[in-house]
């Protein structure tokens, strides 16, 4: 994961939140991505601009029991899924 970029959500897409996570839309490619409760925690935390890192420690402070490694490829996943389609890649080099 580059540490120079920060995500933020594409703010052309929707949020349907469902029970056991959320529906993401993007009507600009007619796509949808489905995420779990971590997933639409993340979502929610990225309304504004945050590093991988800054993701990492949100989920280690916000869930027990995991570790560092876990929320670092859970990171990793999330980013390489929804990004660029879903999630905005703001690179702080610009």
């Amino acid at each position: 994961m580059n540490q120079n970029k920060r995500y933020q959500v594409n703010p052309v897409v929707s949020c349907g939140e469902e029970e056991d996570g959320a529906v993401l839309y993007n009507p600009d490619i007619d796509n949808t991505s489905v995420v779990n409760l971590t997933g639409r925690d993340i979502w929610t935390f990225l309304q504004t601009p945050h590093s991988t890192n800054e993701i990492v420690d949100h989920l280690l402070q916000n869930y027990s029991g995991g570790s560092v490694e876990q929320a670092t490829e859970d990171t990793k996943l999330f980013v390489e899924t929804l990004a660029p389609d879903f999630l905005l890649e703001i690179n702080d080099d610009d």
